[in-house]
């Protein structure tokens, strides 16, 4: 005997099928009534009609009459006789939370203590249920019995409710025996509800004659029967770990079984509009929606676990489960980020696209990657800041700043004379060989935590290279990191033939690249048995600040030309024109700062401003703002910035340096400074028709080379002149 939900109000001594008291020792075995029959199927002798069902002959229960629904043969043909006999148990909890549902030899028995089923409730499509009940759309009883009428495997129904009951049969033909006309000839089917008088006082029982299977996989989709302790979901709704996933009930019921999420979901019965006449979810945008809720506001460690290990395993969701970028509640994320100190190592990041140099550089330095291949990228980002876990170039920037000035430095007195010599001499080569841009200051340290797995780092933040004392033993070994970290700082700030790239870290394509045409440059001076090109090193400066200004090697000649010559004059500026600072200067001219910085601190050519500050000299009339207020020709302080940019500027990368005309943007603006220098006239306009030669491509004009650039400095070198400035160009 298959039984759910025995409780202490159960049928007891009533009958289960009539409701009537069960006299001792009276009835069947069961201790049911005599009154109380079976009905039994029957075959319609006439070949128009397919089922009927009616009682056993020699009832005594009185006929009240008979109840006809005329339905098509194809109504609801998707229901099975599980759906059909799960809806009848459902109409029973909704009466009664804790029915008596019980299968035993070959008879299911559904019955509960409710109220009955009053007129209304035959009635197709009358509800008056709430939303704390299942039932929505008034038509359940009825498809119910319908669809088990028309199933071949099952047996007599009955339903015994307060004051009647109820036998239902379906039987087919056509209206008024085919005497109207028809397109199909399938006629119709009669849904027929034989109704006969008892004297029952309360509740409803309804008993099928089904095999055991069915009753069992029934009775299965509800909470309410499997678990005893089971308790409706409150909004939003229970996420359900036991069992096989991907099941979805409706308080309780269930209504859909989705293949591949890794849980199961009981939403409330708020959410039972979801579902169509089937008791199926068929909105899947409400599903999703609902799913999300639930695990979006689940403070569970179980279900955070569950889903944590999921996604880190390299595991994908479906959708519906993709609820990452939903979680907001304070505590639901507070919870995630317990989960991941107790289970994620302390340092731990995750790489997206492009961030292959910052992963290896963190690994490095005693990172632990943790991934989530599974998912799309942007559900990453949200599954990994759930987790507290930062991308890897903002770790690595991170974990920059929190050792920044970690470092042991060695001064150069506590150095032994010959780590000293071969310090300077290394350098010295390598600025021989590379560009005097490619090494300035050289420190030397004994322990870093900034890069702790290393003989030597670059410091973009001030363009210092750093080197382990440990390196000095060995010329081989200062030689190779002054070089490698040479490149990084000549990716990082550019300089000679190189123009800055973004890539300069280690491991990227750019460096690697940089790395390479070092090697080839070195190899060709070893082909050509010459000796290594002098070194010309840049005029001495009064501070740091003016270095940067007017001595950075990495810049065009032509542009330290220009710095040198505006800090030369800004004093003079400033008593001519009655600025009190250089603040002032500029503010006079509503130009951004950034204008004024970018022509006194200049940058490589190819420095283009998303990279940083600087890089933004390129509007000839807010140069020309400036240049008035300093007292500086116009054209002189355009060329003497953008000339460089010449065989670059509008070009892709691979395309510079070739030769031919510039790019019709570069010309224009070119064109524009000739024309004010014919305005100056004199020395001015005699370096028109170099200029010219330049923008045509007939003069030839390559990054690394700045001998094409000299319109450029015989202009600031007559600006020096006429406004009679002490210091020689640079």
């Amino acid at each position: 005997m298959l039984v759910y939900n025995e409780h202490s109000n159960d049928i007891g001594d009533w009958c289960p099928h009539s409701g009537q008291p069960a006299p001792p020792n009276a009835g069947d075995e069961d201790g049911c009534p005599a009154l109380c029959h079976a009905s039994r199927i029957v075959d319609d002798p006439e070949p128009a009609h397919a089922i009927t069902r009616e009682l056993e002959p020699g009832s005594a229960t009185p006929a009240l009459g008979e109840l006809t629904y005329l339905i098509s043969p194809s109504y609801v043909k998707s229901w099975t006789a599980v759906r059909a006999i799960a809806e009848l148990i459902a109409n029973a909890l909704d009466e009664d939370p804790h029915p008596h549902v019980a299968w035993a030899d070959g008879v299911l028995t559904i019955a509960d203590h409710g109220p009955g089923i009053p007129e209304e409730g035959l009635i197709l499509g009358e509800s008056d249920k709430t939303e704390r009940q299942i039932g929505q759309f008034g038509e359940g009883k009825k498809v119910a019995c319908l669809v088990l009428a028309r199933s071949p495997g099952i047996g007599a129904i009955r339903i015994d409710t307060v004051g009647y009951q109820l036998v239902p049969s379906v039987q087919r033909g056509r209206l008024l025996d085919g005497r109207l006309p028809s397109r199909t000839q399938q006629g119709a089917e009669k849904l027929v509800y034989r109704v006969y008088g008892n004297t029952r006082a309360r509740g409803t029982t309804v008993t099928i004659e089904c095999p055991r299977d069915l009753a069992t996989e029934a009775t299965g989709r509800f909470r309410a029967l499997t678990e005893p302790d089971y308790t409706p979901p409150a909004e939003p709704g229970a996420c359900v770990l036991t069992g096989e996933p991907g099941r979805v009930w409706i308080g309780g019921v269930l209504v859909n079984t989705v293949p591949g999420l890794i849980a199961s979901y009981d939403l409330p019965l708020t959410n039972k509009d979801m579902q169509n006449r089937d008791r199926t979810v068929i909105d899947a945008g409400s599903l999703r929606g609902a799913v999300r809720g639930i695990l979006a506001a689940c403070q569970d460690a179980t279900v955070i676990d569950r889903f944590a290990r999921h996604v880190l395993d390299g595991h994908g969701l479906r959708e519906p489960e993709e609820f990452f970028a939903d979680v907001t509640g304070p505590r639901v994320r507070a919870a995630w980020r317990t989960w991941a100190r107790t289970h994620l190592p302390d340092k731990a990041f995750y790489a997206g696209a492009g961030h292959e140099e910052a992963a290896l550089d963190l690994r490095d330095k005693g990172f632990t990657e943790v991934t989530a291949r599974g998912l799309p990228a942007h559900r990453q980002r949200a599954f990994m800041d759930l987790l507290g876990v930062e991308i890897a170039r903002t770790s690595r920037q991170r974990h920059y700043e929190k050792t920044r000035g970690k470092t042991t430095w060695v001064a150069d007195r506590d150095l032994t004379p010959d780590q000293r010599t071969l310090l300077q001499q290394s350098r010295q080569l390598v600025r021989a060989a590379i560009g005097a841009f490619a090494l300035d200051r050289v420190r030397v340290y004994s322990a870093s935590e900034e890069s702790p797995c290393s003989h030597g780092f670059y410091s973009p933040r001030n363009g210092d290279v750093a080197i382990h004392v440990d390196a000095l033993a060995d010329r081989h070994q200062t030689l190779t990191t002054l070089i490698h970290e040479a490149a990084h700082r000549v990716g990082h700030r550019g300089g000679g033939r190189w123009a800055p790239i973004l890539d300069y870290g280690d491991r990227s394509r750019g460096f690697e690249n940089l790395l390479s045409e070092f090697a080839g440059l070195l190899l060709s001076y070893l082909a050509d048995a010459g000796r290594l090109p002098d070194l010309a090193e840049p005029p001495a400066a009064t501070s740091r600040e003016d270095r940067r200004a007017v001595a950075d090697a990495a810049a065009p000649v032509s542009r330290r030309d220009l710095a040198h010559l505006l800090r030369d004059r800004l004093p003079h500026a400033l008593s001519d024109k009655g600025f009190t600072s250089e603040k002032d200067l500029i503010d006079a001219t509503a130009v951004h700062p950034d204008v004024w910085r970018t022509l006194t601190r200049p940058r490589p050519a190819g420095y283009r401003r998303r990279w940083g500050a600087g890089g933004r000299a390129w509007d000839y009339d807010k140069v020309a703002l400036l240049a008035e207020a300093a007292g500086v020709a116009a054209p002189v302080v355009w060329l003497g910035y953008n000339l460089c940019e010449g065989p670059i500027y509008g070009r892709q990368r691979q395309h510079w340096n070739r030769p031919g005309p510039w790019t019709k943007k570069m010309r224009e603006a070119t064109m524009r400074a000739c024309a004010d220098l014919q305005t100056l006239g004199g020395a001015y306009a005699a370096q028109i028709p170099a200029l010219h030669a330049l923008i045509n491509g007939q003069t030839g004009a390559v990054l690394g080379d700045d001998s094409w650039q000299e319109p450029a400095r015989v202009l600031i070198a007559l600006e020096r002149q006429r406004l009679r400035l002490d210091a020689g160009t640079a």
